[in-house]
């Protein structure tokens, strides 16, 4: 029987311990929650641009890429079948902030992409609470003002100061940034940063040592780190070109370097907290918003199809007093973490009616060496949407499907991570199970499979994105 959750941890039994006495038994439902400590927590979100999961050491890379990310994780809770709900920045940080499904953010009026104000986004929560909010962006979609590639802006809603001053630099303004505002930031906090490390071009700094990139020689668009050229091959954009598999190797090299770089400097982040005296007391996530593809599926960079190249992302959470070193198996969401940190923190949430939902249980259960949740159940499910493509995963198996095409793919994530071998023929129960739950989800979430209005919405997005020139 598959297992939905299992307990790989060090030091077990003292971080079993610790939970008890912390955070206690599950608690009866509708018991309201209670914090994990008496004082209110902070609560730091990472979150690590076009990061994939499989590219961590943590998450059983080949290559030693994130040390630092790795020792976090011995202290923290490690979720190993995370999936975000888009293959775009625009909307899965939308998705991520407020616990809505990405269908609720498309084709808003003018192309905007901020979350809509209908919509209660985690800063605007936590502000209402007498929480100090700030922001940090390096991103070019995730912007206050407008920019190139988010002519509207509108991300800042619900913080105190967003600063977008690090747009497309590394990592090291973003840290040099937090330490300069966390002097003055008044506790419990909320801080949001958002690296651009390792989204291309994928170049770290000139004092980055390199580790995995070797000499080449070949294209100077190759060396540049930059992909582009290739997506407009491929995608009818620009001239044909031929390319070697040398070359998506060495892209493929320098994106580790950028995860590199962004590792090194991770440790920056507690020590900044710490010469504030506020590292005890905060918790702090790491996430993405999608992965990225070097043609393991047919593509290039990121916005397409969600297979586990782009839909799989790290979710790292660490709780002050809580486990450590606890991986969960199981499949999860980027949008359960709103409702898992509002649950943490003792904040009820029922009535703001989340798509996601809280992973406080499972991660006790977890700790205590159980499954969440029982036999019995139906395994908990995650959903991922990008223009017409649906998928939906189940901790071992994922389906795919083209809404205009009317064809559903299946694979065993577990037994071919690289999701190659297409098991529609082979295992007919679970392609007719999952069939059902997307169905189902479809209905409840887009008025359907194929709806005309909501495949409308995709479709405006896809445009907008590509006349800015984000996509191909």
């Amino acid at each position: 029987m598959w297992r939905m959750d299992r307990v790989t941890a060090g030091g077990t039994l003292a971080a079993l311990f610790v939970l008890a006495a912390v955070v206690g038994c599950e608690r009866p439902a509708g018991e309201e929650p209670e914090p994990v400590t008496a004082q209110p927590l902070n609560v730091v979100l990472v979150m690590v641009d076009t990061l994939r999961a499989d590219h961590l050491s943590g998450y059983g890379y080949h290559r030693k890429t994130s040390p630092s990310l790795d020792e976090f994780a011995a202290g923290a809770i490690l979720f190993e079948d995370n999936r975000s709900q888009a293959t775009c920045t625009f909307p899965s940080v939308n998705s991520l902030l407020t616990s809505r499904y990405p269908s609720q953010f498309l084709g808003q009026p003018g192309g905007t992409m901020g979350i809509v104000p209908a919509i209660v986004s985690l800063p605007e929560i936590l502000k209402e609470r007498g929480y100090s909010t700030l922001a940090l962006s390096a991103s070019p979609i995730v912007r206050k003002s407008p920019s190139r590639f988010n002519p509207h802006g509108g991300f800042d809603r619900g913080y105190d100061f967003f600063g977008e001053g690090c747009a497309w630099k590394s990592a090291d303004c973003i840290h040099d940034r937090l330490k300069d505002q966390l002097r003055n930031l008044e506790q419990p906090f909320f801080t949001y940063l958002h690296f651009m490390d390792p989204h291309g071009p994928y170049q770290p700094p000139a004092g980055h040592r390199r580790r995995f990139a070797k000499e080449f020689k070949g294209p100077e668009f190759v060396l540049a780190g930059d992909p582009t050229p290739i997506a407009d091959a491929i995608y009818g954009t620009g001239p044909v070109l031929r390319w070697r598999d040398s070359d998506m190797d060495h892209l493929l090299d320098l994106y580790d370097e950028e995860i590199a770089y962004f590792d090194a400097l991770f440790p920056r982040l507690t020590a900044a907290l710490e010469e504030v005296g506020a590292l005890a007391n905060t918790v702090i996530v790491v996430v993405s918003d999608h992965g990225e593809e070097f043609f393991e599926h047919g593509h290039v960079r990121h916005c397409r199809p969600p297979f586990d190249t782009l839909a799989r992302t790290p979710f790292i959470l660490r709780l002050p007093g809580g486990p450590a070193g606890l991986r969960v198996r199981g499949a999860v969401q980027n949008l359960d973490l709103v409702p898992t940190l509002l649950d943490y923190l003792g904040i009820d949430y029922a009535h703001y009616k989340f798509d996601g939902v809280s992973l406080r249980q499972r991660i006790e259960a977890a700790a205590h060496g159980r499954s969440s949740p029982s036999a019995a159940d139906e395994p908990p499910l995650a959903f991922t949407s990008q223009y017409e493509w649906r998928s939906v995963f189940d901790g071992r198996f994922k389906l795919l499907f083209h809404q205009r095409r009317g064809v559903f793919q299946l694979f065993d994530v577990v037994e071919d991570p690289g999701e190659k071998e297409e098991l529609s023929r082979q295992r007919p129960d679970e392609l007719s199970r999952l069939r059902r739950a997307l169905v189902q989800w479809l209905i409840k979430t887009e008025g359907g499979v194929a709806n005309p209005e909501a495949l409308a919405r995709g479709d405006e997005s896809e445009r907008q994105l590509r006349a800015l020139g984000y996509i191909q």
